[in-house]
């Protein structure tokens, strides 16, 4: 049991990548080395969420700094009165003076996933460390725990995204040096979508914005989760138009408004199969595209996403690491023929995210 004087139910921002967490900006508009002329292997591509996995990002809570309340923690149904004060009360501090009996346990499980995924061949990379200086810089907070969001890989690109909440935007600074290593040493191109102001309107839908937990690549097909919060519209859109020219086909899922991101309530560990908290998405299964009508729909209850029982991270086809609290959900899956790799990720999933949060593929073996 982790202690807190509320810090536990602080951190209790259940169905969302952090909502104390999110946003793009410091990036190229293009950068990629002189290889990228020469492309040579396909592996270094990201051709579906359930290929190979080869390279991963992995989230860390070093140095987690609160941030201010902005206008995303604010309008998210998670957050309780309790946690707007606390927000008020301690922006600027680190998470570890406020929680110092929390935060240790929650470093060891996402070094604990570092070392499962090491060890079945997946490459691990985390991100830079920020100092102090960036880490109070307007606007102020920090944490890299879930990478998730801030970068999308795929097909031949690394993408930095805009997020919506501005603090957030700060990892696009941590995340840079390993991206760049990945781009130089695969020639993979390193984009960027239009940079946000620090100032922007965050409840404004004609201003690009886009988060990877609302993001699955299902080869050329593309779903983004839209529940106002993190991607919007005229993000979807951007993606459309940019990945267009290679064939692909993007599809918007409409989330409920108690949902901060698509894996929140959804994940896919191989063709055909899906798992789902349909009551978190308008439409049910109708609402994804028509060729995913047929596949096999698994579903999970609202309090199973809520606790992100559908946030897990695929190794390979049929080959899925989830959390092992999720007992119903694990037992579900491999009476389906998925191997599920069980790890534990209760106490870092409290401040906001899954193991599908705290990672990011950098590549995929087509």
């Amino acid at each position: 049991m982790v202690k807190s004087l509320n810090r536990r139910d602080f951190f209790k921002l259940s169905g969302g990548a952090a909502a104390v967490a999110g946003v793009a900006a410091i990036a190229p508009s293009a950068l990629a080395s002189p290889m990228s002329k020469n492309l040579s292997s396909a592996t270094e591509t990201m051709p579906n969420e359930w290929a190979p996995l080869k390279k991963m990002f992995v989230g860390h809570t070093n140095k987690l700094t609160l941030p201010k309340l902005d206008w995303v923690i604010n309008n998210y149904v998670g957050t309780s009165d309790e946690i707007k004060e606390s927000l008020k009360a301690n922006a600027g501090k680190l998470g570890t003076d406020i929680a110092p009996d929390f935060y240790p346990i929650a470093a060891a499980q996402q070094d604990a996933l570092a070392e499962l995924l090491t060890q079945h061949g997946v490459e691990v990379v985390r991100p830079d460390l920020m100092d102090e200086v960036d880490r109070q810089f307007n606007p102020v907070g920090y944490h890299d725990t879930y990478p998730r969001d801030p970068v999308l890989a795929v097909d031949d690109e690394l993408i930095n995204l805009t997020v919506r909440s501005p603090f957030r935007r700060k990892s696009h600074i941590t995340m840079a040096g390993p991206i760049r290593a990945q781009a130089e040493r695969t020639g993979q191109r390193w984009t960027s979508m239009p940079v946000l102001s620090f100032n922007a309107d965050l409840s404004d839908e004609s201003v690009p914005m886009l988060e990877g937990g609302d993001i699955f690549v299902l080869g050329k097909d593309i779903l983004i989760g839209h529940s106002g919060l993190a991607s919007s519209y005229a993000g979807i859109e951007w993606l459309q138009k940019h990945l267009k020219p290679k064939g692909y086909r993007v599809h918007t899922i409409e989330l409920t408004g108690e949902w901060l991101h698509l894996d929140c309530v959804f994940s896919t560990p191989r063709e055909g199969l899906a798992m789902c908290c349909l009551e978190g998405v308008k439409g049910g299964v109708k609402a994804f595209p028509e060729f995913m009508h047929n596949w096999t729909w698994l579903t999970a209850t609202k309090k199973e996403a809520k606790a992100l029982g559908c946030n897990g991270v695929c190794l390979a086809p049929n080959k899925i690491v989830m959390d092992s609290a999720h007992t119903r959900i694990n037992k579900m899956l491999r009476d389906y023929g998925v191997e599920v790799i069980e790890t534990d990720f209760a106490v870092c999933s409290q401040i906001g995210g899954g193991i599908r949060c705290a990672t990011h593929p950098l590549a995929r073996q087509a």
